[in-house]
């Protein structure tokens, strides 16, 4: 009986938090209403403060989660390009931070900023994209130590704090914001590989 009940909390958490994605897809973070939830979960609202606590609590349970899969889903396409090739150049190492005419990217980051704007008031929220944008920090680093021994060896004594740099900032708010100064991707590869090739210095890191 008790294995039974899991299974079903865990459906009923599925179709609220289904639910609640779809609204937001909808409506937006700021429309989201609970009202709105239960009715297309087909529970009712204090259903779902049990299961979340409160609107704040079902957000940072949806909006955790993509913000996870964003992550992940980057993670994995680099990880596999990473992985196929035997050698890099500098140019093509550059090539793994996203780039900013990438459609796909520029909408994720557009959604990624009211995120980031949501967890500001939501403490719950705020402490889940601490734990998800640390672990991705962490496998940034390994990312550029399993990439620079693939590096023509000239190329292997970059400043690895600017790469991770680059790296984990995946926003480009000021393409986004100042389009009339925007760089074209193939402008933005050419100066990531400048700026980190001028970072080089002797000795490894």
């Amino acid at each position: 009986m008790q294995s039974f009940q899991s299974r079903e909390e865990v459906d009923t958490r599925r179709l609220i938090i289904e639910s609640a994605s779809q609204q937001i897809d909808r409506k937006g973070i700021i429309g989201l209403r609970l009202a709105d939830v239960a009715r297309g979960a087909n529970v009712s609202i204090p259903l779902i403060s049990r299961y979340f606590g409160s609107r704040d609590g079902l957000l940072a349970a949806v909006l955790g989660d993509w913000y996870e899969g964003f992550t992940r889903m980057y993670r994995s396409m680099v990880d596999t390009w990473l992985e196929s090739s035997d050698s890099l150049t500098l140019e093509e190492f550059a090539m793994l931070s996203p780039k900013p005419r990438n459609p796909d990217f520029k909408k994720a980051r557009e959604f990624r900023l009211q995120v980031l704007a949501a967890a500001i008031e939501n403490p719950e929220l705020r402490n889940r994209i601490s734990e998800i944008s640390t672990e991705s920090y962490r496998w940034i680093l390994d990312v550029i130590r399993r990439g620079k021994h693939k590096l023509p060896e000239a190329d292997r004594h970059f400043d690895e704090r600017i790469f991770s740099l680059l790296l984990f900032n995946t926003m480009y708010v000021f393409t986004d914001l100042v389009p009339e100064s925007a760089l074209d991707d193939a402008e933005y590869s050419d100066f990531l590989t400048r700026l980190i090739r001028a970072s080089s210095r002797d000795g490894k890191n």
